[in-house]
């Protein structure tokens, strides 16, 4: 199953009335919930690793949303977050820091593609609003940055 297959169907049940939808096939387990005390949870049947995963860059028409605390990045897509590059490694960005437009701030992964999520805002780092590897939804605040 193709990654836009998946976000196809997220975002049509997003859109639709029903609170819960379930989907296996071979290689992936899909459980959909929109009860407010639930999460959406993917299972995958193992498969080898691969050393070198491509990366794609997330490309949002999706403006940011400013409030008096700043602006928010918001997450392009469904998927889990990395906050740093690895797991040895720094943050991608820590409250006080300067962040420029097109700077990356975090990547998604979502069905073992990493896709980069790059500031359209420049300015300091007021908040990070999610925390490492937590799953994020489409539009979900990320990071709150004060502009200037």
């Amino acid at each position: 199953m193709e990654y836009e297959q998946v976000k196809e169907m997220v975002t049509l049940f997003n859109q639709s009335a029903n609170q819960e939808m379930q989907l296996e096939t071979e290689d992936v387990k899909l459980y959909l919930n929109k009860q407010p005390t639930s999460a959406v949870t993917t299972m995958r049947t193992p498969v080898e690793a691969t050393p070198d995963l491509p990366t794609e860059e997330a490309t949002s028409t999706h403006q940011p949303t400013v409030s008096e605390s700043g602006t928010t990045i918001e997450s392009p897509m469904v998927g889990s977050v990395y906050l740093q590059p690895a797991p040895d490694q720094s943050a991608y960005l820590t409250i006080g820091q300067s962040v420029t437009v097109g700077e990356v701030v975090c990547v998604i992964e979502a069905m073992k593609m990493m896709t980069e999520v790059k500031s359209t805002v420049a300015g300091v780092v007021t908040a990070v609003l999610v925390a490492n590897e937590e799953l994020v939804e489409y539009h979900q605040p990320l990071f709150e940055v004060k502009e200037g």
